[in-house]
């Protein structure tokens, strides 16, 4: 063995080591636990006299905004609105996948999998298809006003799209290792919560909100949609 070949096996031998890391990071990322379906329910003890307004609401997805909504209380999903032709707002119904490294900005390997969270969108936001797969849409935070949304995956990209993750009970939704969600009244009425990413943990006094409008802290909690199979859903 010459100097040249014999100095080659360290860097050989450690790029084999990174990219065998980066395979059990890969496949804890994408464990079976966490692609388990669920629906988000609201837990909020807040000091404040709307609380029962957030607490045992459920989440849903409606124009484009990741929103709060009455619970009905015999089907446990989103109540009907009598002020919008008793059609109740799409469920949040999802669960953890990988984003797409290729979205990202480039990073060494190994690396930790950014872990991103999409959901079942409502089917009149879909476009017309002959395809019977349900569409997928990222949850993500705008990277200016901190709003929980949805969209495709070229645009949730341009936001912060994770890593979400669950905590240690694997109970409650977490973004950048933290519960840091929280409720925000946008109107009045019952109807007018939405989720924000509050990542100063300041319930959003730094970027002004909190002086116009009435926000409280909350968890989002994970409850697994029962004999539902993710298998043939369509990400977009």
């Amino acid at each position: 063995m010459d100097l040249f070949t014999f100095a080659g096996i360290p860097i050989t031998v450690g790029a084999s080591e990174a990219v065998h890391r980066q395979r059990i990071l890969d496949e804890e990322a994408e464990a079976e636990d966490r692609q388990d379906e669920f629906y988000l329910d609201v837990f909020c003890d807040a000091q404040s006299r709307k609380k029962d307004q957030v607490h045992d609401a459920i989440v849903v997805l409606k124009a484009g905004k990741i929103r709060l909504w009455p619970k009905d209380p015999k089907t446990k999903l989103p109540a009907s609105n009598p002020g919008d032709d008793n059609h109740p707002p799409h469920p949040f119904t999802g669960f953890y996948l990988p984003f797409p490294a290729e979205d990202l900005l480039h990073r060494p390997i190994p690396y930790t999998p950014t872990l991103g969270l999409v959901s079942t969108i409502p089917p009149s936001a879909e476009p017309i298809s002959t395809s019977k797969k349900p569409k997928l849409n990222w949850i993500y935070a705008d990277r200016e006003t901190r709003e929980l949304k949805y969209g495709p995956r070229a645009e949730a990209k341009k936001h912060t799209v994770g890593s979400w993750d669950w905590t240690e009970d694997e109970q409650g939704l977490t973004l950048d290792d933290e519960e840091c969600l929280v409720a925000v009244e946008e109107e009045e009425g019952g109807y007018g919560w939405a989720v924000y990413w509050d990542k100063g943990d300041d319930r959003l006094k730094g970027v002004g909100i909190a002086s116009e409008k009435r926000v409280l802290r909350c968890s989002l909690e994970r409850r697994l949609v029962e004999e539902k199979k993710i298998q043939g859903l369509g990400e977009d």
